[in-house]
C-alpha cells in the first residue's frame, strides 16, 4: 500500500472524518448490547491510521470486500438468533471498520460521515447512558467541521480556509436547540421491544424463587437499583415521610437445609397494562405521591413500600399473590417510571390468608437450632417474649459479609459457632426458631432504607440496601420481625459520596427528562412554555429591539474608533514589545526602517510591517483591534501577554 500524497484540505478531512467517525463508535461503546470487539477494533484500526497516515489504506474495491463479509456475517447472526437491532448495529461497526481504512478520496470522507450519524442513531435507540451526550456533542461539532472542509476544497484560487473553533461555538450551540426542539416536538418511538431476547438486566441477588446461603456477595455494591423523586410537596417533608422504609419483593417459605425456595402461590389480584393498580389501606395519615425510577433487573419483582395504597397505571400485566407480592407476568424489557402514592407506615395487603403448611414446617428445621432457641427462651413468658428474646440475641451478634458460611449446614454453623454473617442468616435463624416454637414464619427479601441525595432532592436504593427480614404470624396477621444488627447499616460501598450525589443526581435528570420524556410531558411543556411566552411576550420584544439597538450603536461607534485611530492607540504596546527584545523606537521612526528583533527571522518581520502599514493606510482594509495585534506579536515570538 503507497502512501497518497494530499493537500493539506484533504489532510483535515482525512483527521475530521475519523473523528465524526469516532463518535458514534464511542456513543455505542456506552451499550451493553454491543460486543466490544466490535468497536474496539474499529477503534485500534482509527489509531493505526491517525499514527501511519495514508500509507495504511485500502483500495475503494477491497474496503467494499470488507462490507460485503459484513452483510453476509451479520446474516450468520440473524440466523442464530441474535436481535434484529443489535445485528444491524454489528453491520454498521463493520462498515465504519471498511471506511476508516479506505484510501481518502472524497467518496470516502462522505461514507464516513453517513456511517457515523448511523452510528449516533443507533446508540440512542441502544444506550441510556448519561454519557451518551459527550460523544452527541463531539459528532455535531466534528461534523460540522468536515463539512465545511469537503465544501472548501479545491476552490478557485485553492482551497476555502476553515472557520475558527471559537465561531463554531455558535453553530454547536444553534444544533443543540435544533436537537431539543426536534427532541420535543417529534413523537415516541418505543424500539426496545425488538431488544427483549436479548435485554440485558442487572444480576440482583436474593430476589427470585430460589435462594442458597451461599457466598454471594464479600463487598456491599453501590450499583443504584432505584430512584424515588417527590412528585409533590417539599424535600425535606418527603425525606421525613419515607426515611426507614422496608420495600417487601418475594416471599419465601420452604427451607431446603441450605437455602429457601418459594411455594406456587395462587393469584389474588391482577392488572392489565394502563390500569390503575390500588391496594387499599388506611385513609389515615398524609399520602404522598412519588415516582420510582427502576433500573432493569433480572428479576420481575416490584419493590412495595410500607404504606403504598396506588400506582398510577401498570406499565405491564401484573399480578399479586397470596402473600402479597406483586410481580410482573413477564419481565419488562425497559427501565420503568413507575407513579405510587404512599400513606403511613401501616403495613397492609390485601390478601391475608391463614399460615399455610410450608410456613409451618417444623421437620425442616434443623436440630441444632431448635436446640439453640429452647435454651435462649427458657423462662421467657409467653410467646412474644420468646420472640423478642430471640431477635434480641441475633441483634447482639456481628454483621460480617466477610464470614465464612458452611455450605452443608450454613444455618447450624450459624448460631452455634460463627455467630457472624450477612442479613440472609440472620433472618433464616429467626424464621427457623420461631418455628420450632410453634409461630408460623417465613423470610422476606427486598430493600429497607435508602440514601437522601441532598443535590437532587431524592431517594435513592443501590443494591446494598438489598435485605431480608422474617414475617411471623400473631394475632390474626402477618407481623415483621428483623433481626439483623443495626451495625449492618453503618456500612457503605460508596467511596466518594459528595461526587457521587452530583452524579447521580444527572443521571435522574437525563432519566426523567430524556428517556422517559412521553407525549403528556412534551403536552405540559408546550403548555408552560405558550403561558409563558403570552404573559412576557411585550417585554421580550422590547428588551430584544432593545438589544439590537445597541448592538448596532456599539459596532458603529467601535469601527469608527478603529477607523480614527487605526494606530495611535497601539504603538504603546508595539513599542513595549520592541523594549523586551532591547530596541527603543523613536517617535517619529515608523516600523520599516527598524531591523529585525532579537529572535525573530528577517522575513517574518517583513511580513509582519507590511501588514501592519497596509491595514494602517489602506481604508479598504479591516483595522486591527489591541487583541488582534498581540496576536500577531505573538506569532512573531514566544512573548506572553
Amino acid at each position: 500500500m503507497r502512501p497518497h500524497v494530499m493537500s493539506p484540505g484533504l489532510v483535515q478531512a482525512e483527521r475530521l472524518t475519523l473523528a465524526v467517525l469516532l463518535s458514534g463508535v464511542a456513543a455505542l461503546s456506552f451499550s451493553d448490547f454491543v460486543s466490544p470487539f466490535y468497536w474496539a477494533v474499529v477503534v485500534v484500526a482509527t489509531a493505526f491510521r491517525l499514527w501511519r497516515g495514508t500509507g495504511f489504506a485500502l483500495t475503494e474495491m477491497q474496503a467494499s470486500l470488507v462490507g460485503w463479509f459484513g452483510f453476509f456475517w451479520v446474516g450468520l447472526e440473524l440466523f442464530l438468533g441474535r436481535a434484529f437491532l443489535v445485528a444491524f448495529t454489528d453491520f454498521l461497526l463493520i462498515l465504519a471498520l471498511a471506511v476508516t481504512v479506505e484510501e481518502p478520496t472524497p467518496r470516502n470522507h462522505v461514507h464516513r460521515l453517513l456511517v457515523g450519524l448511523f452510528l449516533i442513531l443507533a446508540a440512542a435507540v441502544l444506550t441510556d447512558s448519561v454519557l451518551y451526550a459527550l460523544p452527541l456533542i463531539g459528532f455535531l461539532i466534528f461534523a460540522w467541521r468536515a463539512a465545511q472542509r469537503l465544501y472548501g476544497i479545491a476552490q478557485p484560487g485553492g482551497d476555502l480556509p476553515i472557520s475558527s473553533w471559537r465561531s463554531d461555538m455558535m453553530i454547536l450551540l444553534l444544533t443543540t436547540g435544533l436537537t431539543a426542539i426536534l427532541f420535543v416536538s417529534m413523537p415516541r418511538f418505543d424500539f426496545h421491544a425488538y431488544l427483549k431476547p436479548v435485554q440485558p438486566r442487572m444480576a440482583t441477588s436474593g430476589f427470585s424463587s430460589r435462594v442458597d446461603l451461599g457466598d454471594f456477595a464479600r463487598q456491599l455494591d453501590a450499583t443504584v437499583v432505584m430512584r424515588i423523586e417527590p412528585l409533590e410537596g417539599d424535600t425535606s417533608t418527603f425525606r421525613r415521610h419515607m426515611l426507614g422504609r422496608y420495600w417487601r419483593g418475594v416471599v419465601l417459605d420452604r427451607f431446603t437445609g441450605t437455602g429457601w425456595r418459594r411455594s406456587l402461590e395462587r393469584t389474588g389480584r391482577q392488572w392489565q397494562p394502563a390500569k390503575a393498580v390500588r391496594l387499599g389501606g388506611g385513609e389515615s395519615g398524609s399520602a404522598m405521591r412519588m415516582a420510582v425510577y427502576r433500573e432493569a433487573s433480572d428479576h420481575a419483582y416490584i419493590f412495595v413500600p410500607d404504606g403504598m395504597r396506588s400506582m398510577a397505571e401498570a406499565p405491564a400485566a401484573m399480578y399479586m399473590n397470596e402473600t402479597g407480592a406483586i410481580s410482573f407476568r413477564r419481565p419488562p424489557s425497559r427501565r420503568l417510571r413507575l407513579i405510587m402514592t404512599v400513606g403511613g407506615r401501616e403495613e397492609f395487603h390485601l390478601m391475608l390468608r391463614a399460615p399455610r403448611r410450608e410456613e409451618m414446617d417444623v421437620n425442616t428445621v434443623p436440630a441444632a437450632v431448635r436446640n439453640w432457641a429452647e435454651k435462649l427462651t427458657a423462662g421467657a413468658d409467653g410467646i412474644d417474649a420468646k420472640l423478642a428474646r430471640l431477635a434480641g440475641e441475633l441483634q447482639s451478634w456481628t454483621y460480617d459479609l466477610g464470614a465464612e458460611i458452611n455450605p452443608i449446614h450454613p444455618v447450624e454453623s450459624f448460631v452455634l459457632k460463627d455467630r457472624r454473617g450477612h442479613c440472609e442468616l440472620f433472618a433464616s435463624a429467626m424464621a427457623l426458631a420461631a418455628r420450632s416454637l410453634g409461630v408460623p414464619a417465613r423470610v422476606v427479601n427486598g430493600y429497607y432504607g435508602g440514601e437522601w441525595n441532598a443535590v437532587g432532592g431524592f431517594y435513592l436504593i443501590r443494591r446494598q440496601h438489598a435485605h431480608s427480614w422474617v414475617e411471623v404470624w400473631r394475632n390474626g396477621r402477618w407481623q415483621r420481625l428483623d433481626p439483623t444488627p443495626a451495625s449492618r447499616w453503618a456500612l457503605s460501598g460508596v467511596r466518594f459520596p459528595a461526587l457521587d450525589q452530583l452524579w447521580e443526581s444527572v443521571r435522574l435528570s437525563w432519566y426523567r427528562y430524556v428517556l422517559e420524556f412521553e407525549d403528556a410531558d412534551r403536552g405540559r411543556l408546550v403548555g408552560q412554555l405558550t403561558a409563558w411566552v403570552k404573559r412576557y411576550f411585550p417585554w421580550l420584544l422590547a428588551g430584544m429591539l432593545a438589544m439590537t439597538v445597541a448592538w448596532i450603536f456599539v459596532a458603529r461607534v467601535w469601527k469608527s474608533i478603529c477607523h480614527r485611530r487605526p494606530a495611535s492607540g497601539f504603538w504603546p504596546v508595539l513599542d513595549h514589545w520592541l523594549a523586551r527584545r532591547g530596541m527603543q523606537r523613536p517617535v517619529h521612526q515608523p516600523l520599516c526602517k527598524l531591523p529585525p528583533p532579537t529572535g525573530v527571522a528577517a522575513e517574518d518581520w517583513e511580513a509582519f510591517v507590511c501588514s501592519w502599514e497596509k491595514q494602517v493606510y489602506d481604508a479598504r482594509q479591516e483595522r486591527w483591534s489591541r487583541h488582534m495585534l498581540k496576536r500577531h506579536l505573538r506569532a512573531l515570538s514566544a512573548a506572553r501577554w
